[in-house]
């Protein structure tokens, strides 16, 4: 827009000059043909000699205005229009003299043309060195000459013409006496229209100048800007032009190619450019980025340095367009992606596997199945999926710390890895537990591989510091086939074959049947849970007590223990075995335990700050007996919320004692003698609830501050039958008091027993012979009676 305003500016401001200039010339002639036709002869020479001066003129001004035209413009063709008229010119001047100098001339006149003569000895060569060097597109060099020598040269000449005619004009006056008024009034007109002439040629002049001042600054500028732009942006840039051959290369590029700016100006691309296909390897050829430069390059590719060092790119090209849209070269703009494309890589890797084995996730187990499922279901396939979950990697895990169970993951990782094949997937979906997926493996053969994991796992041994572990799986077998379409329901069935193996005795496969005995009864189990977590909500749990009775009448004190018992829909009252397994496998217990805290503190908190039945004294203070499951024991949270409502509802500590199983203790040894040892520093007793059950090891009570041993109800029931169970309810008995320990009998069902019981030596007594249970609401009056006395309990 700017050039082409300049063009119409210019192309106005000499046509008007030219328009004035023929006008003064036509209408001078006109008056002096008039006014002097008696002097026609004497007009006719001075006009000849005039004419000749005017061509002069004419000629000088013409070329120094082809010079301007030559360096302004940009188009070859009318640069060489313009040099051919402005040798024409040069001829007409020539011409234009030679003729003069043949005519008289007075002294004067001729002491100007000699003086002009040697000011075109100068000005006619420098303006036609400046025409050549625009004719060889120098510009630059051209425009200097121009401005600083030519033009004041030229000035000079012009004035020297100007000085010859304003003689010839005082000729004429002098000739043309007669004609002397109307000669000047031509005179002073045609001046006035050549002044005008004059300041509007200075004024086009003066604007063409500036103009292309304003030009050349613009150019600067913006050559400047995008320079600068190029070389401090983050992406490679190389220009080539429409012969293949590089015109710019930006640093970053020099650093990716191994080409300095200065070497590769001017080569062909093609010798700075090597780029490979990233998928086939194979090389790019340049020339179709040449021939197609929006789309010659696939956008990632693999550029290659000087020395043979690779980059990931990602490339765009665009073509540098000309007037009238004629491509002039190409612009080739490109990334190392590659530090971005190895950070992509390592995030998809981490996204899709596990940190600590290295397997697969839960998340690329998932994508495998079904890809597996789209399998079975298009190409009739058979495939298998185990769900493995890792027997006693708790007890190592809570005996020697998160590291050591880290470790034995990895292992078992290792372990099961080595015994899959190639096309198997081996994921890691949480926990201790894993998943493989067989792919096209039938049912016979997957359970063979099942098999050979287990036996893998079963011959490993665990050593840690000064421990030494065995460990075992318990695998989940389910058979894929065409039919099967539900992920989330293959999955379901594989997580309930897992834990029917499991609860079947760990360290076994159990492959899944859709009728499967064991798998109703678990998934009756998951209905439990259901039932569990809609009871809680709507407060359908109750607490019932039940009386420990001292054997010994020498002990007033009074026991009770809280029991639990759920309320179905029907108002029916359901016994904890029902629930509770389904509790602890859903990992519902905490929540139980939670409501049997705060429900008993909170309804009976009078009583146990009191110690007293609100009529008498009591002798000694009442002790209240709290089941606590494994989880609650396990879980630190539970210990703060413990002492939280302890202090909450001002209940005295030694008021309350804490029945732990001797399962849950020895499961959690750790964090179950924490937990004991804390309570116990405020005042709180605890009891090992099932003690003969479990593991029957006598050598973890030392490390115990257990003040109550309760033998298990199992043995206790008979006692008076079974010889064995006498002994081991004696050697119970007698190991419990050498530690330190008050013994209670469960299951006291008839007086045999409890002559039995008395017999041996046992402190207290539990049972229907005693006290059947009763719903807690608030707790009666004590009667004591020396025969049977009646407490309460859960």
């Amino acid at each position: 827009m700017f050039r082409k305003n300049s063009q119409h500016v210019i192309a106005l401001g000499f046509g008007l000059v030219l328009v004035l200039l023929l006008s003064v010339t036509a209408l001078g002639l006109i008056q002096m043909r008039d006014v002097n036709k008696r002097l026609q002869n004497i007009i006719l020479q001075n006009s000849l000699q005039s004419d000749l001066v005017f061509t002069m003129h004419y000629a000088a001004r013409e070329r120094a205005l082809l010079l301007f035209s030559m360096a302004l413009t940009h188009d070859p063709f009318v640069r060489e229009d313009n040099y051919t008229r402005f040798n024409q010119m040069a001829t007409d001047f020539a011409d234009a003299r030679e003729r003069l100098l043949q005519m008289p001339l007075s002294q004067k006149e001729r002491a100007i043309l000699v003086l002009q003569g040697k000011l075109i000895s100068t000005s006619m060569p420098l303006q036609q060195h400046v025409a050549d060097l625009l004719m060889e597109n120098n510009v630059k060099v051209a425009d200097s000459l121009l401005l600083t020598k030519a033009v004041p040269a030229q000035t000079k000449v012009l004035e020297q013409l100007g000085q010859l005619i304003d003689l010839q004009k005082e000729i004429a006056r002098a000739t043309v006496a007669t004609a002397a008024r109307s000669a000047r009034y031509a005179y002073i007109y045609t001046m006035t229209i050549g002044a005008l002439a004059v300041l509007l040629c200075t004024l086009v002049a003066i604007s063409v100048i500036r103009r292309v001042k304003r030009a050349e600054d613009a150019l600067f500028r913006e050559k400047e800007l995008a320079e600068i732009t190029l070389h401090s942006i983050g992406d490679a840039v190389i220009t080539a032009n429409v012969e293949g051959n590089v015109e710019y290369i930006n640093p970053i590029a020099e650093k990716m190619t191994g080409w300095t700016a200065a070497t590769a100006e001017r080569l062909p691309l093609a010798d700075v450019l090597h780029i490979i296909d990233e998928v086939s390897r194979a090389p790019i050829g340049i020339q179709r980025l040449l021939d197609d430069p929006t789309g010659g390059i696939p956008g990632h590719c693999i550029l290659r340095h000087k020395d043979s060092r690779e980059f990931i790119i990602e490339t765009s090209c665009s073509p540098i367009l000309g007037r009238a849209d004629r491509t002039m070269g190409s612009v080739l703009v490109f990334r190392d992606v590659t530090q971005a494309r190895s950070l992509a890589q390592q995030l998809n890797w981490q996204a899709r596997h596990d940190s600590l084995t290295g397997l697969a996730n839960r998340y690329e187990f998932e994508h495998q199945l079904g890809k597996l499922l789209e399998s079975a279901q298009m190409l009739e396939k058979h495939h298998a999926l185990l769900y493995i979950d890792m027997d006693q990697f708790k007890l190592v895990n809570d005996t020697c710390g998160h590291v050591a169970g880290d470790e034995l993951l990895r292992q078992i990782a290792i372990i099961l890895g080595a015994r899959l094949r190639e096309a198997d997937t081996l994921a890691r979906l949480g926990g201790d537990e894993f998943g493989v997926l067989l792919e096209g493996c039938p049912e016979e053969q997957a359970q063979r591989i099942a098999a050979s994991l287990l036996d893998a796992v079963h011959d490993f041994r665990f050593a840690w510091l000064d421990k030494i572990f065995e460990v075992g799986l318990s695998i989940g077998l389910v058979s894929i086939g065409p039919e099967d379409r539900d992920l989330d329901r293959i999955l379901s069935a594989a997580d309930e074959a897992c834990y029917t193996a499991k609860d079947n005795g760990r360290n076994r496969v159990h492959l899944y049947r859709s009728d499967d005995q064991d798998l109703l009864q678990r998934r009756g189990q998951m209905h439990w849970a259901t039932r569990i977590s809609s009871a809680l909500e709507q407060k359908r749990f109750r607490l019932f007590y039940q009386a420990i009775s001292p054997l010994s009448s020498e002990d007033s004190a009074e026991h009770y223990e809280i029991l639990l018992r759920m309320v179905d829909e029907n108002n029916n009252l359901i016994s904890p075995m029902a629930f509770i397994p389904a509790a602890e496998r859903y990992h519902m217990m905490s929540s139980i335990d939670r409501w049997v805290i705060r429900s008993l503190f909170s309804t009976q908190g009078p009583f146990l700050r009191q110690g007293r039945d609100g009529r008498q004294p009591h002798t000694k203070a009442p002790l209240c007996a709290i089941n606590l499951s494994g989880t609650a024991v396990g879980d630190d949270a539970f210990l703060d919320y413990v002492q939280e409502q302890i202090s909450q509802y001002n209940i005295p500590p030694s008021a309350l004692c804490f029945e732990i199983t001797e399962t849950a203790a020895i499961t959690n040894l750790n964090k179950a003698s924490r937990f004991m040892h804390e309570l116990r520093s405020l005042g709180c007793h605890f009891a090992l609830d099932d003690f003969g059950s479990g593991m029957s090891s006598f050598a973890y009570l030392k490390h115990l501050p257990v003040d109550y041993l309760k033998i298990d109800g199992s043995f206790v029931r008979d006692i008076v039958r079974d010889p064995v169970d006498f002994a081991l309810v004696e050697a119970i008995n007698r190991i419990g008091h050498v530690l330190g320990m008050r013994t209670i009998a469960e299951s006291a069902e008839s007086e045999a027993i409890l002559e039995k019981l008395r017999d041996l030596g046992v402190d207290y007594v539990q049972g229907n012979a005693i006290h059947v249970p009763e719903l807690l609401t608030e707790f009666p009056a004590m009667t004591s009676r020396a025969d049977a006395p009646k407490f309460f309990s859960r």
